[in-house]
């Protein structure tokens, strides 16, 4: 009994070692319509509808955010200019989110 015990931890932590790792965040690039970087967009995780983490676009548009939940909202805003149009997107991070495009449209200002 005490043999297969031991070979049962060591195969589980076999398979934990080589478990994929949980992915934590959220990064990739903010664009205009043009694919123009657009730097300086505030990125916010929303939960309930509060902001809980914020980041900002560097000027060639990048960010990484990281994020409290597998399935987290982020919204993108231009709140010092208001020339572009508030996106929110959900991300999976079941999926593959280490390079994600988010494309923001001009606001139109009369």
């Amino acid at each position: 009994k005490k043999l297969m015990l031991v070979c049962l931890v060591a195969v589980d932590t076999m398979c934990l070692s080589f478990a994929p790792a949980v992915q934590t965040s959220v990064s990739g690039h903010v664009y205009d319509q043009s694919i123009s970087p657009l730097g300086r967009i505030v990125v916010d995780e929303i939960v309930n509808d509060v902001s809980i983490r914020t980041v900002t676009t560097k000027t060639d548009g990048s960010f990484s955010i990281g994020v409290q939940s597998k399935k987290s909202t982020l919204r993108f805003s231009d709140p010092d200019y208001q020339s572009y149009l508030t996106v929110e997107r959900t991300f999976d991070l079941g999926q593959d989110c280490s390079d994600v495009s988010v494309y923001m449209s001009e606001s139109s200002q009369e």
